[in-house]
């Protein structure tokens, strides 16, 4: 017998612990879903684990991640951790679990999947040794592990700085940090000032990163062009500063593009989605309670529009109300008089952030890929092949997919699907929302025959 849920949330992040906790709280009967091993999502990974306060370099995120899964615990809510979801639909999602293939079935489904880093191919990006800065720093707080130093950084964002200053406090020797945010972009930035210090708290901790990673690393700005060398691992960097080529000797590099959100189950469920020319990334369709194009989906946190894990939390939160009140469990006036209160400090937090979309704005530049750059990891697909299909007459994305193959790989093109559409804009000479995005089909993950199978015989 399949089971029906009131609400279906997908991802244990700031977002989907705090949606669930409210549909709990309310009486109905909710489940998350989660690839983890733990609640906590990215920002939070296995914070209630044993040790994990040591490990944690930030006092204040181990205090909101502990709060939080732990209200999470005592809300009701049933927990389905180390579960993958390779289908979804309104109302329904394919799971797989261990040995184990669910149906769930729901009312209501919330995806709150979180981002993901922005992936950037240069010369020597597949070479051992080159990884991502925000990968990097969950190994350091779940595992306390610290990559092979020397260290150097690159990209752009506030990530850099964080994991640049998680490092230095640990001891790890750092090579340098690549700033690749273009100094235009400080002059863009300033007229939202204003609206940046109604964010202030965040802003000084920003600064207080900044200036700790000044004060224990090299710093080159204006970074362009990047390349890792090495003989089977990396070895050094060569980049542009300015006019200038520099390079430095690494044992490590970890890069960071920047933060985008993560819409490939938005792809695939169907769902609105709209182009953010500032920070040059696709964002979900939702009003302020999370409700999307397709009744009964919601979206919370940044796998909707990236804004940090305080608004991520309000969202689900917020989310979590409009289901409630949706299934009848919470009276209409009880609803808004808290959706009100969360309204309010939605609006301030998010103010803020305009500030710091301006200040870290892609430069760009970004995927001026050399032709002999691998894009596509999975399919071994040159930036090359991709201009030659452009060549060909193809300007659209999955009219290149098919060419080229670029995003047929186990990963669906999660990690080339941003480089191809701007390599294929680029090179088509049209705006890059115009080449349009990959179609997403299930599995959203690559899957057992087996659990087929097992789908098969509960029929």
């Amino acid at each position: 017998m399949i089971r029906q849920w009131d609400a279906l949330v997908v991802g244990a992040g700031p977002a989907g612990l705090r949606a669930a906790s409210v549909i709990a709280e309310a009486g109905l009967e909710v489940v998350l879903v989660d690839e983890q091993a733990g609640p906590g999502g990215q920002i939070y990974r296995h914070v209630t684990a044993p040790g994990a306060q040591g490990r944690f370099p930030d006092p204040a995120d181990f205090r909101d991640g502990t709060a939080a899964v732990r209200r999470f615990e005592r809300s009701g809510a049933h927990y389905l951790s180390e579960s993958t979801v390779w289908f979804l639909e309104p109302g329904r999602a394919l799971v797989s679990r261990g040995d184990e293939t669910l149906d769930l079935r729901a009312r209501n489904l919330i995806v709150a999947a979180g981002a993901m880093e922005r992936p950037v191919p240069f010369r020597g990006w597949t070479l051992p040794g080159v990884m991502t800065a925000g990968a990097a720093d969950i190994l350091l707080k779940t595992a306390d592990v610290a990559p092979q130093a020397p260290v150097a950084l690159a990209g752009s964002g506030p990530l850099l700085y964080l994991a640049a200053s998680h490092l230095i406090k640990r001891g790890v020797p750092l090579a340098a940090v690549l700033d690749q945010t273009p100094p235009r972009n400080v002059l863009r930035a300033l007229p939202h000032l204003p609206a940046g210090l109604l964010g202030l708290p965040l802003l000084l901790r920003g600064a207080s990163m900044m200036l700790a990673t000044l004060r224990g690393a090299p710093v080159h700005r204006n970074v362009g062009r990047i390349e890792a060398r090495g003989e089977g691992h990396v070895e050094e960097i060569v980049f542009t500063a300015g006019k200038e080529t520099r390079n430095v000797r690494a044992s490590t590099l970890l890069y960071h593009g920047g933060v985008i959100p993560r819409t490939h189950m938005a792809s695939a469920l169907g769902l609105d989605q709209r182009w953010d020319a500032r920070q040059q990334c696709w964002t979900v369709a939702s009003d302020a309670l999370g409700r999307t194009s397709r009744e009964g989906v919601y979206v919370a946190g940044d796998c909707a529009r990236v804004r940090g894990a305080a608004v991520a939390a309000l969202t689900g939160e917020l989310a979590g109300l409009a289901v409630a009140e949706r299934q009848g469990a919470l009276g209409t006036r009880e609803s808004r008089r808290r959706q009100r209160l969360l309204l309010r400090t939605l609006a301030v937090q998010t103010a803020s952030k305009i500030f710091l979309d301006a200040w870290f704005s892609p430069r760009p530049d970004l995927y001026a890929v050399p032709d002999d750059v691998v894009v596509c990891r999975c399919e071994n697909v040159r930036a090359a092949d991709i201009r030659e299909a452009v060549a060909e007459g193809l300007e659209e994305v999955n009219e290149v997919k098919l060419r080229t193959r670029a995003g047929m790989g186990n990963c669906q093109g999660r990690t080339c699907g941003p480089a191809l559409a701007a390599i294929v804009a680029a090179a088509a000479r049209r705006p890059l929302p115009d080449v349009g995005r990959l179609s997403v089909r299930a599995p959203l993950r690559p899957v057992p025959l087996e659990a087929l199978r097992r789908l098969l015989e509960k029929k």
